[in-house]
């Protein structure tokens, strides 16, 4: 066997690992975000805000900090942010020191879906995800992936 079909075995390998990877991840994103549009009529992004939103101290954080977590350019993130306020989901709260942050919170209905949100996205990850794998294997997953994200995320992410 010749170096090139070695090296193109191996090449052909790396391809492969990453290709089920993504295909793993992608077909089990779709059916979570799939319960979720079907439960709430959200959308990914604006349940990836909501989520992100939900983590935050006080349910609320700065909408400039939320695009970031969100993958968002300012612009979209304040469209999609104007869509949740459409839907009396959040509001925006002016930072009481620095008048250039503006913050995102929850109303009382926004709060209210997020939890029940939230309480579907751990029932749905734990059948999708965590129930097929395995609590351990699971948690190795996620610690992977998480490195990953260190390695590779763009810095001040």
């Amino acid at each position: 066997m010749s170096t090139g079909t070695t090296q193109r075995t191996a090449d052909d390998e790396a391809v492969e690992l990453w290709g089920r990877v993504i295909n793993g991840f992608t077909v089990t994103n779709r059916k979570i975000h799939q319960v979720i549009h079907d439960e709430f009529s959200l959308t990914e992004a604006e349940a990836q805000v909501l989520l992100n939103l939900h983590r935050h101290p006080g349910q609320r954080a700065p909408m400039a900090r939320l695009a970031r977590a969100t993958s968002f350019s300012t612009g979209g993130f304040t469209k999609l942010a104007d869509k949740l306020a459409k839907r009396g989901l959040v509001v925006r709260a002016a930072c009481p020191d620095d008048r250039r942050v503006t913050f995102l919170e929850y109303t009382e209905e926004g709060r209210k879906l997020a939890d029940d949100l939230s309480h579907l996205v751990a029932r749905t990850n734990h059948e999708a995800f965590i129930d097929v794998l395995g609590e351990e294997r699971a948690k190795l997953l996620a610690g992977a992936m998480t490195e990953l994200y260190r390695a590779n995320a763009p810095s001040g992410d």
